[in-house]
């Protein structure tokens, strides 16, 4: 019987308010868990893109600023879009022909490539391309504040302002008469984190200009030549 009296443990009211209190508990930790994992999940994500992103425009605004005149009246471009360009280049010390590099996006792949062509012979010519390599996946293109797409390469050539800029925007594909007269490459894209997942937390925009090498800004009429 003086067990039976006893007052020890918990009454239901009791166990039900301990009960709330617990599950509380463990829903804030759960919450706070959770955020903290989709915060280092994004952050390692954004690094993740911007380092491929820097990587890969590092690529290609080295190789555009290596480009070289074919001859005195082959410009160095040889064809351009608003997803490819194709030029002449030299990376080595002059004892090999130049080269014909093609830097391109595939959109439905979402990669940016590299193509190159050899040259062979005398005269130069350049029949096989032998290299076809990924600069890196995961990009896509770039939007302005407007909501239109930014193509991933813009040419620029000189206006006509005093002193001239390289600021006039050329139409694409580029002409024969504008593959001559382009000044300034425009390079954009956007580096997504891996899955593709183009949120503006986690992905990356990188955006970088190229003045051409045969385009001399200290001449008060600047016009890209080979000569």
């Amino acid at each position: 019987m003086r067990r039976l009296r006893s007052e020890h443990g918990f009454t239901l009211p009791e166990l039900m308010v301990a009960m709330a209190i617990g599950l509380m508990t463990v829903i804030a930790v759960y919450t706070v868990l959770d955020t903290s994992m989709k915060q280092t999940s994004r952050i390692a994500g954004r690094v993740n893109a911007t380092q491929r992103g820097r990587i890969a425009m590092d690529i290609m605004t080295r190789q555009l600023r290596s480009q070289v005149c074919y001859s005195a009246v082959v410009p160095a471009l040889v064809s351009g879009t608003d997803d490819a360009v194709k030029f002449h280049v030299d990376l080595t010390d002059g004892s090999k022909p130049i080269e014909q590099h093609e830097l391109a996006y595939d959109a439905p792949s979402r990669t940016l490539n590299e193509r190159i062509w050899p040259g062979v012979g005398s005269p130069l010519t350049f029949p096989t391309r032998t290299i076809n390599r990924q600069i890196t996946g995961e990009v896509t293109r770039a939007t302005a504040a407007d909501g239109s797409v930014i193509p991933v390469f813009k040419y620029y050539a000189y206006n006509t302002a005093t002193p001239p800029r390289p600021a006039l925007a050329l139409a694409t594909p580029l002409s024969a008469a504008d593959l001559a007269r382009v000044a300034k490459i425009e390079v954009a894209f956007v580096a997504l984190p891996p899955g593709g997942s183009p949120t503006a937390s986690s992905a990356s925009t990188l955006q970088n200009e190229v003045y051409v090498r045969v385009a001399d800004p200290n001449d008060p009429a600047p016009t890209p030549t080979c000569v």
